[in-house]
């Protein structure tokens, strides 16, 4: 028996309008919508927020391992960065609750810049490391989103069926050899897939506490549906 029988059949909600969106998801929105039209009107004050390994060390402007997701540049990666943190963030925010989703977020934005400026300073052959933009938020919020559910179903754009861990490793795959063929550099890979060990650690630790359950669909609250009643007699004969 397959998931889309119809003993079995799930049924999944897209993401809600922007008012019923959690907070800090609508804050991740706002602030990458402010950085793109930032990055188009000021587009060297980007470079301020942008990671870069001299920067860190011995600069010391360390701001820069939490400021660079706001350093989005180009609409297509604009757009797409609204559109996962839409489908992908008020998901786990649900599950995660908003404290531990912000705590979440912010890990591994900086465990990616941490371990991609430690390779690039280590290892100067490994490349160099420009640290710009959401790809590594991204892939941390898609691998942990499959892991609290490998074996849930997901739709490629409504195009190809397949299992959420299936997803996660089409994305990664497309990550690591779209990187390669682009930079060449080995540890601006490490930058981008610097939060996979925050995603499985969060992962790991929701299913300890039984925070890890994700449910296909939840099913709202409905003013014209039928509600059951009961029909009871009382001594008088009167029905209620």
């Amino acid at each position: 028996m397959s998931w889309n029988t119809p003993e079995r059949r799930v049924v999944f909600a897209g993401p809600p309008g922007w008012s019923h969106l959690p907070n800090v998801t609508r804050v991740l929105l706002a602030l990458t919508a402010a950085g793109y039209l930032a990055g188009l009107f000021a587009p060297s004050r980007m470079r301020l927020l942008a990671v870069f390994p001299e920067k860190v060390w011995p600069a010391l402007e360390l701001w820069r391992l939490v400021t660079y997701p706001l350093a989005v540049i180009g609409i297509f990666n604009a757009l797409f960065g609204l559109l996962i943190l839409w489908t992908f963030g008020w998901e786990l925010e649900s599950v995660f609750g908003s404290r531990r989703f912000g705590l979440f977020v912010l890990s591994s934005v900086v465990a990616s810049a941490v371990l991609g400026c430690t390779v690039a300073l280590l290892f100067p052959a490994a490349g160099s490391v420009a640290g710009a933009g959401l790809s590594g938020l991204l892939t941390a919020m898609i691998v942990v989103w499959a892991l609290l559910g490998p074996g849930l179903p997901a739709n490629l754009f409504g195009i190809l069926p397949m299992t959420r861990k299936g997803f996660a490793l089409l994305a990664l795959v497309l990550v690591v050899f779209g990187e390669l063929e682009s930079s060449r550099s080995l540890a601006q890979l490490v930058f981008l897939l610097g939060g996979l060990p925050v995603a499985w650690f969060f992962a790991r630790a929701s299913r300890r506490g039984g925070g890890g359950s994700v449910r296909p669909f939840r099913r709202r609250w409905n003013p014209f549906r039928r509600r059951r009643f009961t029909v009871v007699e009382d001594r008088s004969g009167r029905v209620h």
